[in-house]
C-alpha cells in the first residue's frame, strides 16, 4: 500500500515539484487547500501532512498544525511545516511540528525526512 502524503501548499510550482518529488519513490500526494483540508483528512486518511507557513493573510501552516495536534483524531499524524523563513526552526517547535523543511530544500533531504517520519509510526 502506498503512503499517502497530504499536502497543503498555496504556490502551485511548488506542489508540483513535491509531487514530481515523491510519487516516483512511491508516495501518493494529495494536495488540498485550507477550505477542503478537513474534509480531505477524513476522506483520503494521510499517513503524513505536508503544509506551508506561509499560506494566506488569515491562517498560517503553523496554525493548522496547533489545530490537528490540539485534537485527538489528527494528533498522531506527522506533520511537517515548511518555509524560507528565517525562525522555522521555532515556529514548528511552537506548533508541535513532527518537523520542519527550509526552502529551498534539497529534495534528497526532504525524502528522507519523510520516510524516517513515516517509520517512527510504524
Amino acid at each position: 500500500m502506498r503512503k499517502r502524503i497530504l499536502l497543503l501548499e498555496d504556490d502551485f510550482d511548488t506542489n508540483e515539484i513535491i509531487t514530481l518529488m515523491f510519487e516516483p519513490e512511491g508516495f501518493q500526494v494529495i494536495t488540498t487547500s485550507i477550505a477542503s483540508l478537513k474534509f480531505d483528512i477524513e476522506h483520503s486518511q494521510p499517513h503524513l501532512i505536508i503544509a506551508d507557513h506561509w499560506l494566506n493573510q488569515l491562517i498560517t501552516g503553523s496554525d493548522i498544525c496547533k489545530q490537528l495536534k490540539g485534537d485527538p483524531a489528527t494528533c498522531q499524524i506527522p506533520f511537517i511545516i515548511t518555509s524560507a523563513v528565517n525562525n522555522l526552526k521555532s515556529i514548528a517547535l511552537d506548533c508541535c511540528a513532527d518537523a520542519y523543511i527550509e526552502k529551498p530544500f534539497s529534495i534528497d533531504n526532504f525524502v528522507s525526512l519523510v520516510r524516517r517520519l513515516l517509520r517512527s509510526k510504524e
